[in-house]
């Protein structure tokens, strides 16, 4: 009796599974505004004189948390490569991000960042699925937990996004 109640739950748990993947897929409104906190965690290289000629290398990964919950690429996943510099003074950064939601469609954040450091602008550099052809303009700000200049930067914390996007 044991064994029979133990396989009506896995085929029952099976099941479920099942019905929440075939309704599991995403879907957004073909345009709007939305927010979400980019989550990453990665690291960097650096390369430096002093404190006012540095140069940093990272490679991350990052989850995204829409707000509210369940918003527009809200539970994405995002692979990044960037630089970020200081010359005398003067900081730039740029990179570009692969995002990818839960039914595997794709699309490529171009970043630039702002003078200041503190955060920086985006737009959409392509996308695939339900993004091809997708419009956004967005902008961030930077609360990562990192130390510079080191030879290793490690980067963790959550970055507010607002923006508006546009699909085709």
């Amino acid at each position: 009796m044991k064994r029979i109640i133990m396989t009506l739950v896995a085929v029952g748990t099976m099941a479920s599974a099942g019905g929440a993947v075939a309704a599991g897929k995403v879907s957004i409104p073909s345009e709007g505004s939305y927010q979400f906190d980019f989550c990453p965690i990665g690291q960097g290289k650096t390369f430096s004189n002093t404190d006012k000629i540095f140069a940093i290398q990272y490679d991350l990964h990052a989850i995204i948390r829409g707000t509210p919950p369940g918003g527009a690429f809200d539970r994405m996943g995002a692979r990044c490569y960037g630089m970020y510099s200081k010359l005398n003074g003067k900081q730039a950064e740029n990179g570009i991000c692969e995002l990818t939601d839960l039914d595997g469609d794709k699309w490529w954040m171009d970043y630039q960042g702002n003078s200041d450091g503190a955060g920086g602008t985006y737009s959409s550099a392509g996308g695939t699925g339900k993004y091809e052809g997708m419009v956004i303009r967005g902008e961030y700000k930077l609360d990562n937990n990192w130390a510079i200049p080191s030879k290793e930067v490690s980067f963790l914390g959550c970055n507010p996004n607002k923006g508006t996007y546009k699909l085709r």
